[in-house]
């Protein structure tokens, strides 16, 4: 019975952290300030990125900001109940999945970036400020988003590593770093296409 009931709770728990991952605020944001729909140009992405193209940066900040929180929220609630951090960052992917796979965007939806950084200001905010530090650095240096995000990520384990974070919170980065570049293989193929 305990453990049906168990069963029964980490199946809640799953859901909801999935529906909060779902919440499209990249489409919200847009009908609020009346602007396109962001799957319809750009990148055809529903991220504050693709936001941005329409022109309206405070949408683009909404989006973003709505998307951290996402991630951000839910984790700093959990850290209430008695959870271990790893665990946090293992239930975390669910918020995730539900992000970049939402039920509510007939399963296309955005990369992951801010929504991770999100997770990790909770988990890790040091870690986070490193990664968007880089994320900053690269921006500055090449006015490319998509590379800045990648290049801040591919070092999360590093950063994990660095502030001196236990196996698990490590091991699991690398999937995070997995994670965020197989959500943009396609901008991957484009740029090293532009190099040949």
């Amino acid at each position: 019975m305990l453990e049906n009931m168990l069963n029964l709770e980490s199946f809640a728990i799953i859901t909801v952290l999935y529906l909060i991952g779902s919440i499209p605020f990249a489409i919200l944001t847009s009908k609020m300030f009346d602007l396109p729909d962001p799957r319809t140009f750009g990148s055809k992405n529903p991220g504050a990125t693709n936001v941005l193209r329409s022109g309206n940066k405070f949408a683009a900040l909404f989006t973003l900001v709505g998307d951290a929180l996402k991630g951000f929220i839910p984790m700093i609630y959990m850290m209430s109940c008695g959870y271990e951090i790893y665990e946090l960052y293992l239930l975390s992917f669910t918020i995730l999945i539900g992000h970049c796979f939402p039920v509510t965007l007939s399963f296309k939806g955005g990369k992951g970036v801010a929504t991770s950084l999100g997770i990790l200001l909770a988990l890790s905010p040091l870690v986070a400020l490193m990664v968007i530090i880089t994320w900053a650095i690269i921006y500055y240096l090449f006015k490319v988003s998509g590379v800045s995000a990648l290049i801040g990520f591919l070092l999360l384990p590093f950063f994990m590593f660095s502030i001196g974070s236990d196996s698990y919170m490590i091991m699991i980065s690398f999937v995070n770093v997995i994670f965020i570049y197989l959500t943009h293989k396609k901008n991957i193929l484009e740029f090293l296409s532009s190099q040949t």
